[in-house]
């Protein structure tokens, strides 16, 4: 039996105050007239008409190899997210929200020069609780762009100029500009670039401030993949559309910005012609908040589509492809994303001429405020190919070095808490810090560390940490009720190893509440200060985030920041 999905969109929309709106579904028209309980209506008419739109293939930069230095300009846009809505004004890099997908290869050094042209006012309104733990007022419009997942190096937390990886209190505004050098002396993989300003950073992404940096190397090469037009990024960002099609934010940082609808490269349900053969999709959640489950189903009778081979993660490839989806399994994982969570996936189509499949989203994280979207994109699969398709799907890729705990220095544990702050306000903590407390993690330069994340709260956390590519060890379940209220940790079932595509090295990974997850990182790169924190970019907002300090012997003494 046929689902019956809800749609969180107006529809077709022709809005001038005081004037109707007019939807187009199937040739039909239905009228309404302006007001919140007509959005509402809307949002569950199921008249929205979905998959006209063709997938947009990001704009891309393929730094040359002779180039060295590049800047990149945050300007005010337009977007338009589907045929039928008018265009909206947006935040992004260069004219375009997503911004351009920057591509160099391993071992090119790249200068970016980050010019902010936007204007001093923003085109968001600020949440109340974002200044929860700020020590001074700060202007309107403040940015800071982070290269997630680069190794680089960050000496100060002070120079708004040279601040390399973003540190979110050496913002800059409009007319200024901010520098960053990236080695690039990483395997091939798929990062991305978004802001990252103190008190602000979902408003800013929720404004469009996001962009993809790719790098690759000679070994993919060799692996022959699918490439050209058949390697293509799927970028899946959860946007909120008011009546008049513009963008709206959270009026509460306490309230997750999940959005209404979902953009897959800035379209609303877009459609991608593929030929029978396979493809290698980048695929990577670059939404504030919404998590995503997915696979591909039938568009007719909902019956399982082709596997999901994945073969690699936020930090590159994987040792073995994971195997996500499989028709043959009913109880297949489907694939999961969590926010800034990567992964490299091969979809063989080479069965499904002529079928139409959906891209079949199940996840809702949120307690109250995430509307459903169950149905994220089609894909048509044309009847015959236009060439043989000689790429390959590789079972085995290079060997990842296996970190030993027997190896780490120290176990830290990191607490995950949340704190009524009264008012209907929340503070999401770490250790029982704020932002601006003093820096309480020290790591000495060459060492190796495990650390327990133990999640008291009700939320999934996607858990960050810059600098460094770490790997999961694994989860356990643990009474958190008695934990938060006598201390004693407690532990209800037995510890579960990584799933299969969990296994290669991560800088995102999904804290479950109830459980305790450890990882292990070796720091072996450069000292400086660096940042941890949830990648829901309303709880970073609201204090969910640390610093640390890397340092060489002998211990620093403490720093005030």
């Amino acid at each position: 039996m046929k689902r019956e999905f809800s749609f969180a969109l107006l529809g077709s929309i022709a809005l001038i105050a005081g004037v109707g709106l007019v939807l187009r579904s199937e040739g039909k028209s239905f009228s309404f007239s302006q007001s919140p309980e007509s959005f509402e209506t809307l949002i569950r008419a199921n008249f929205f008409q979905k998959f006209v739109d063709e997938l947009p293939i990001l704009p891309s930069m393929k730094i040359a190899p002779q180039v060295r230095e590049i800047t990149l300009r945050l300007q005010q846009t337009k977007v338009k997210v589907h045929r039928d809505l008018p265009e909206a004004t947006s935040w992004g890099y260069e004219g375009l929200s997503p911004g351009p997908t920057i591509e160099v290869e391993s071992g090119q050094a790249l200068k970016i020069h980050w010019k902010n042209e936007l204007p001093t006012t923003h085109i968001l309104p600020a949440a109340i609780g974002m200044d929860m733990s700020l020590n001074e007022p700060m202007p309107d419009v403040r940015n800071v762009t982070h290269l997630h997942g680069a190794v680089v190096e960050q000496a100060s937390m002070t120079d708004r100029l040279n601040n390399a990886d973003g540190w979110p209190d050496a913002w800059m505004v409009p007319g200024q500009e901010q520098i960053t050098v990236y080695p690039n002396q990483v395997s091939a993989r798929t990062l991305l670039y978004h802001d990252h300003a103190v008190g602000t950073t979902g408003r800013n992404v929720a404004a469009g401030l996001v962009g993809l940096y790719i790098i690759h190397d000679d070994y993919e090469r060799s692996l022959k993949l699918p490439s050209g037009p058949y390697e293509v990024t799927l970028a899946f960002q959860a946007r909120g559309l008011k009546a008049d099609g513009s963008l709206y934010y959270s009026d509460n940082l306490s309230q997750e910005y999940y959005g209404n609808v979902v953009a897959v490269n800035g379209k609303l349900w877009p459609f991608m012609q593929v030929e029978p053969r396979k493809y290698r999709f980048r695929m990577i959640n670059i939404s504030n908040a919404r998590s995503y489950d997915i696979k591909l189903l039938d568009f007719k009778d909902e019956k399982p589509g082709p596997a999901f081979y994945q073969i690699g993660s936020d930090g590159g490839l994987l040792q073995n492809t994971a195997i996500l989806n499989d028709p043959a399994d009913p109880a297949a994982m489907r694939l999961k994303l969590a926010p800034a969570e990567r992964a490299d996936v091969i979809i063989d189509f080479s069965q499904y001429a002529g079928k139409q499949l959906v891209l079949d989203n199940t996840n809702r994280d949120g307690k109250d405020g995430e509307l459903a979207v169950p149905q994220l994109m089609l894909f048509k699969v044309l009847p015959q190919l236009t060439k043989p398709d000689v790429s390959q799907l590789p079972t085995s890729m290079k060997a990842i070095p296996i970190l030993n705990p027997a190896n780490a220095s120290i176990a830290r544990q990191i607490d995950l808490t949340q704190v009524d702050m009264g008012n209907n306000m929340q503070m999401l903590l770490l250790n029982g810090k704020a932002w601006h407390d003093p820096i309480t993690e020290r790591v000495q330069l060459g060492s190796t560390e495990i650390w327990k994340l133990v999640n008291t709260t009700g939320d999934m956390h996607p858990f960050h940490i810059h600098l460094v590519q770490f790997q999961m060890l694994d989860r356990t379940p643990f009474n958190a009720d008695q934990y938060l209220k006598t201390g004693q940790f407690v532990v209800t079932g037995a510890s579960q190893p990584p799933d299969s595509n969990e296994l290669g090295w991560k800088d995102v990974l999904r804290l479950e509440p109830g459980m305790m997850t450890r990882i292990i990182m070796k720091f072996d790169t450069y000292t400086g200060f660096y940042v941890f924190h949830c990648h829901i970019l309303e709880h970073e907002d609201m204090d969910m985030m640390r610093p640390f300090e890397v340092f060489k012997s002998p211990s620093p003494s403490p720093v005030q920041h």
